[in-house]
């Protein structure tokens, strides 16, 4: 059943909006936990909070032991870290597909790959992204291979390519690399006009909120190889298209966007590479995603398994609220910081980062239990999406600092002298080197390990 979330009535934002700024532990979030142990005005404008549950009796000592023989007990335990999300963070590319180290190893040596700028990556970078991205989502062998490769043909937007199409020796060269079934996707990926499919052109312009696909049995779309101009494919290619366009279009989503505004005949209108907004377009990708989710052999988990869309005006109102605490976190309030995170996160609940940054405002304030609630909240989002919606950092170093917040507030949760077994850094009055006890890297992952085993 198709779930549209619309614009929030005015008592909806009201009713959200009135219960973040009065008391932060009902405000409504993405696990729905309502908790009373504070209110805005007693804890989180004084700093102090005091968490009201009983000290595990296993506690881990300041200085970190290997704990890969042993589980720990969190009062908020660590979501689970997927397989294929550690693959692509450790990029163990033949953990994700048999021929995923000599694919990309190869990749690797052409020139315009690596050393040519993309949207905010080199376009190797970006290639292998996709790739990640549609591995994590489990797609099949054919449908990943050929994000790996998706624009090398070029495409109806990006007017480069790695191969040329018309060149026998290059398109076997690529069957060679990626095997015929996802070469011929790639094929169509780069040399079709994608527009008319599921509406997907009108999506993406907002000219209407859905993307139905034609029930017809074959979609007819231009394609500049063909004698005739145009291309018949059926629907389980058009909607295998639309899922490789999708991941595309989110590991490269930002306003400011290297190819597409910066090196056309004229350039863009703003330096690159801007401030690193997110561009608005979860709209269009939730609703092309419920289009094609009937077509295809794997529904990914994103968009609660391609079921919800997202409203143009929403998506565009959590971006803005997200930006604002971004952009004015000097002279915005806690308060006033939270309503806005809070917002964003309600009409957006598919990106992790306003939960990340709810996580941080929290810890400050002592509110260690929702510290950890939110960091949970951000990591289940990430391994969901398979990317980041903030592009301004990596998908792993986004993953890595929300397992570290959670980390530290279980720490602080549990009464520990500190979050995490090292002094600050920034204070060199205290510095004694013969006596500074240094921590192993490997021995907080172990803690970060054994807390994800017992839930």
């Amino acid at each position: 059943m198709k779930i549209l979330l619309p614009l929030l009535s005015i008592i909806h934002i009201g009713f959200a909006i009135a219960s973040i700024n009065t008391e932060p532990d009902e405000a409504i979030n993405t696990h729905g936990d309502q908790q009373q142990e504070c209110s805005l005005d007693e804890a989180c404008e004084n700093g102090s909070f005091e968490v009201n549950i009983t000290t595990l009796t296993s506690t881990i000592s300041n200085k970190a032991t290997t704990t890969a023989h042993r589980h720990i007990k969190s009062e908020v335990p660590f979501p689970v870290i997927p397989p294929k999300i550690i693959a692509v963070l450790h990029e163990d590319w033949d953990v994700i597909d048999p021929k995923g180290k000599e694919m990309i190893e190869k990749i690797s040596r052409i020139d315009g790959a690596v050393e040519f700028a993309h949207a905010r990556t080199p376009f190797f970078t970006h290639l292998t992204g996709t790739f990640g991205t549609l591995s994590a989502w489990d797609q099949p062998e054919e449908v990943r291979r050929a994000g790996l490769l998706h624009t090398a043909y070029s495409g109806d937007l990006f007017q480069f390519y790695l191969f040329d199409s018309n060149n026998e020796e290059d398109r076997d060269e690529v069957k060679d690399l990626l095997g015929e079934q996802a070469e011929a996707l790639a094929y169509l990926f780069g040399t079709t006009h994608r527009g008319p499919l599921c509406h997907f052109k009108d999506v993406v312009n907002n000219i209407r909120p859905d993307s139905v696909c034609s029930t017809n049995e074959t979609h007819t779309i231009e394609h500049r190889g063909s004698e005739s101009g145009t291309w018949d494919v059926d629907r389980k290619t058009a909607a295998n298209i639309l899922i490789v366009t999708i991941a595309d279009y989110l590991d490269q989503m930002v306003e400011s966007n290297g190819w597409k505004h910066h090196q056309s005949e004229n350039g863009g209108d703003s330096l690159y590479p801007g401030n690193g907004i997110p561009e608005v377009g979860f709209y269009w990708l939730s609703a092309v995603c419920y289009g094609i989710r009937d077509h295809l052999d794997v529904i990914p988990s994103i968009f609660n398994h391609c079921q919800t869309v997202i409203s143009y005006d929403d998506d565009k109102q959590s971006r803005d609220s997200y930006w604002k605490v971004v952009t004015e976190e000097r002279s915005l309030t806690e308060k006033e910081q939270i309503t806005l995170l809070n917002t964003s996160a309600i009409l957006n609940p598919f990106i992790g980062e306003p939960n990340m940054l709810l996580s941080q405002i929290y810890y400050r304030q002592k509110n260690y239990l929702h510290a950890a609630k939110e960091a949970r909240a951000a990591l289940e989002k990430f391994y969901t999406l398979a990317s980041c919606w903030d592009k301004r950092r990596s998908f792993g170093q986004w993953v890595a600092f929300s397992r570290m917040m959670l980390l530290r507030s279980n720490r602080m949760l549990e009464g520990q002298e500190r979050s995490i077994p090292v002094k600050d850094p920034n204070d060199l009055n205290y510095v004694n080197y013969n006596k500074l006890v240094l921590s192993d890297l490997r021995d907080v992952i172990q803690e970060m390990k054994a807390r994800e085993a017992v839930q």
